[in-house]
């Protein structure tokens, strides 16, 4: 079985608040299909926003806010190692290259995921659970903490 990578890109430049509204609702859109076709195990998906009033267009499409959504959940409350494949993660490492990369096991990275999502309270898997892992990281980030990928 021979193995394909197939990008599918959207690059826009929005003028206002609710054409960036419209691509975030395209965004869940993409997620939702992924999901319904079970391909979350191998397909990717992120949305990116640049520039001022992104977390205004996350809320106004439906998204929860970075600020409201992730407050309560504290990336300290993650071992040293979590935080690493935390890291790893919202660069976009595959779980084989993470454990490749840290000399451990595939589990293990699995397992460390799994405790990472019970010690910060998240109950998504898959896109889900790396767009709140981002958010969490990109709020410390602001917040003085370690500066991490977003």
């Amino acid at each position: 079985m021979s193995k394909s990578t197939i990008r599918l890109t959207i690059d826009s430049s929005s003028k206002d608040d609710q054409d960036r509204a419209k691509l975030s609702e395209l965004h869940q859109i993409v997620v939702d299909q992924v999901i319904r076709l079970e391909m979350k195990e191998y397909v990717k998906v992120t949305l990116e926003y640049v520039g001022a009033g992104a977390g205004r267009i996350m809320q106004s499409a439906g998204r929860p806010n970075d600020e409201e959504s992730v407050e309560s959940l504290d990336m300290t409350a993650l071992s040293q190692r979590q935080q690493q494949i935390a890291e790893m993660l919202c660069n976009h490492y595959s779980i084989k290259r993470i454990a490749d990369e840290l000399y451990i096991s595939v589990n293990t990275v699995k397992k460390h995921i799994q405790n990472m999502k019970k010690a910060l309270d998240i109950d998504s898997a898959g896109a889900d659970f790396l767009y709140t892992l981002k958010q969490m990281m990109h709020r410390e980030s602001k917040d003085g903490g370690k500066t991490y990928f977003i």
